[in-house]
């Protein structure tokens, strides 16, 4: 059995959680029996599954293990901040609560590095639920900033995850200033944990390739909100960054895509008003109506940058040939890349995608040359 548990772990640690899952068969029947004893493998057991997105199996498991380890002090305390976000309402927060104060009583008067990180994941886990399933309490944006402050106190003001979050809750408040600066300072912070992990890796720090995958989905969030604050440069530079994590990630390669057709519809808006002074008041206005404004194709001065749109969402639609049919995500994006894509002049040709693909620069002669031979 601790042979099967170190491999699942180290399957989850590729985010590979169907291999965890197979490597852990073996054991399912003893799950209903489990006890203290066999803690561990309930927790692998319960990850394997979120990480599988089977939330419904995880649930029972998390519970079970936070019954059975109720002050965390032999699986640790992050099963209790799964358990509060799954939960939610204020069940979920007083759950989160249980597993920071459990934090504080293992660390006593010193808190590590680690276990600083672990309470601030737990700090943001309640502000994700007072943000929504508890939005519309009189106390949500009190609670909020009071969580938001505690938790950039305890990351000094250097975690990436927090200033992403305090963007988040300036939108919400309608501070698009105050929003743009915190997604700003989020990917300096980001940026440089990249670039820690990076230097682990190469001193051949086994953990740390977990940690590399880890990033994917925080930069993703980051680039989301960075396009949602018009702050375009900097979500094509957190697509880059992705890449170098995950070369063929569909969402990524939607979100490339995406990104510069909004920054085709932006300077055609400009344009077409050439007084416009923008803010990030005014272009997180613009971002809500851009639907509205009809995409020349046609125009010259837009060219190379429709045809990167079309670049990106058409590799996106190629690899989603390869998703799980199931996948309702995977399939969300794809009719998402066909609509921009008919708005823009259609998919590019493979000849051309295995051209980029090879860094080879396709010129517009080239391009030509391809509809020709259709």
């Amino acid at each position: 059995m601790e042979k099967a548990i170190i491999d699942a772990r180290e399957q989850l640690g590729v985010q590979n959680a169907k291999e965890a899952l197979k490597t852990l068969k073996p054991f399912r029947k003893s799950l209903p029996n489990a006890g203290k004893e066999q803690l561990e493998l309930i927790q692998v057991f319960a990850d394997a599954y979120l990480e599988n997105g089977q939330v419904e199996k995880a649930y029972s498991l998390i519970q079970k293990s936070c019954q059975l380890d109720a002050d965390g002090k032999i699986g640790g305390c992050a099963k209790f901040f799964s358990l509060g976000q799954i939960t939610g309402g204020p069940d979920g927060i007083s759950i989160i609560m249980k597993g920071i104060e459990n934090i504080s009583a293992i660390a006593g008067d010193s808190l590590s590095q680690e276990q600083a990180a672990m309470m601030v994941n737990g700090l943001l886990a309640m502000i994700e639920i007072w943000m929504t399933d508890l939005c519309m309490e009189q106390e949500a944006e009190t609670e909020c900033e009071e969580l938001i402050s505690k938790a950039m106190e305890i990351s000094e003001g250097k975690s990436s995850e927090v200033w992403s979050v305090l963007g988040s809750i300036k939108i919400s408040q309608q501070k698009f200033s105050e929003a743009s600066e915190a997604f700003t300072k989020a990917w300096e912070f980001f940026q440089l944990k990249k670039s820690y992990i990076e230097e682990q890796l190469t001193q051949g720090a086994v953990s740390s390739h977990a940690e590399y995958l880890e990033l994917l989905q925080p930069a993703i969030s980051l680039a989301k909100m960075c396009i949602e604050m018009g702050l375009y440069e900097i979500s094509l530079q957190i697509v880059g960054t992705i890449k170098e994590i995950d070369e063929d990630n569909l969402e990524n390669y939607y979100l490339e895509g995406f990104t510069h057709y909004l920054v085709a519809k932006l300077e055609q808006f400009r344009q077409q008003n050439p007084s416009l002074q923008l803010s990030p008041d005014n272009i997180y206005e613009f971002n809500t109506h851009l639907q509205e404004l009809p995409l020349d194709i046609g125009n010259e001065l837009l060219k190379e940058t429709i045809y990167d749109a079309r670049a990106a969402l058409s590799f996106a639609c190629k690899i989603s040939e390869n998703a799980d049919p199931d996948d309702e995500v995977a399939k969300e994006i794809t009719e998402g890349a066909a609509a921009l894509l008919n708005e823009l002049g259609g998919a590019l040709d493979v000849t051309e995608l295995m051209k980029l693909k090879g860094g080879e620069e396709v010129t517009a002669v080239d391009e030509i040359d391809i509809d020709d031979l259709e």
